[in-house]
């Protein structure tokens, strides 16, 4: 396709170059072009808007309900829930989430949030006043009235939740490390993920798989935590830390708080999570040159 200079397609390529910079509050305006017709068939993602209320522009919030779509893979859910909360500062009367049913027992602890379903044809999120992206999120954070911004901060020195922001009772299990090898399915997959011969010979086997397809040596944990999140929580506040690379494992350790190395692919493929500001307290990222440093981190944990 031909791509001209101001064209949405290249306003969303430029988000993703400003965000890498570092450059947060721009990069998050122009990554707003992600709805546009022209960007999805261009990248083949599933950016669509499921529920009829405008979408929220930042007006006032008194009174008003509204709907938060909670949107792309399930890291990049966790990372916007944290400002969830904030919406409630802005006025809102009720808010309300749509999202993957997987996430409703984790994310059903958050007090701002009045209702969650996985219906879009659910009558309560087709009342809602306004409908919101998540991933719009940080993007109004730092937009915000003063006030708004001073409890919900997103910059280079502080990010709102990074000391966590979930909570589950711990499970049962013995108190070891929990490992995942493979970074989601997507264009990105294979040079993310991680061999596994390489956590053999980081770990031996005495550690729990957190591997969705498969525990290869590791010890599986007990039935029923794949399709609930909310057990996948209780489990990893009973391990001692978790090591995975660059997938949703690392954001569900980080908002619960429990210590993670997170081990970064080669630098083309590192994303802009990782670059700038702090977004978990509990989360090491380690580049490919510094594994040498692993043994160490795993017996401080």
């Amino acid at each position: 396709m031909i791509e001209l200079p101001n064209s949405p397609y290249s306003q969303y390529k430029h988000s993703l170059d400003l965000l890498h910079a570092g450059h947060l509050l721009p990069g998050f305006r122009l990554y707003e072009n992600r709805y546009h017709p022209e960007v999805k068939q261009a990248i083949m993602a599933s950016h669509d808007k499921h529920l009829p209320a405008p979408a929220w522009k930042g007006e006032r919030l008194l009174g008003k309900t509204i709907v938060v779509q909670m949107e792309q893979g399930y890291g990049d859910i966790l990372q916007m829930a944290r400002f969830l909360p904030m919406l409630k500062a802005w006025g809102a009367k009720e808010v309300y989430i749509f999202q993957h049913f997987s996430l409703h027992y984790l994310m059903g602890q958050m007090e701002c949030i009045d209702h969650i379903s996985n219906d879009f044809t659910d009558p309560v999120l087709l009342s809602a006043d306004y409908w919101i992206g998540s991933m719009s999120l940080p993007y109004f954070a730092m937009h915000a009235p003063a006030h708004v911004r001073q409890l919900f901060p997103v910059n280079l020195n502080k990010i709102v939740g990074s000391e966590g922001y979930l909570d589950a009772k711990p499970s049962d299990i013995e108190r070891k490390i929990g490992v995942n090898w493979m970074a989601s399915k997507g264009s990105l997959h294979y040079a993310k993920s991680i061999p596994v011969q390489e956590m053999r010979r980081l770990l031996g086997s005495d550690a729990y798989s957190l591997n969705y397809e498969g525990d290869d040596i590791f010890t599986p944990l007990p039935e029923g935590w794949k399709n609930d999140w909310y057990q996948t929580a209780q489990h990893m506040k009973a391990m001692r830390g978790v090591i995975c690379p660059d997938t949703g494992t690392a954001h569900l350790a980080g908002a619960l708080g429990v210590k993670c190395i997170m081990l970064l692919p080669d630098d083309p493929y590192v994303c802009w999570r990782w670059k700038h500001g702090r977004w978990y307290d509990s989360v090491v990222a380690i580049k490919p040159n510094e594994w040498d440093k692993i043994p160490e981190l795993l017996r401080r944990m």
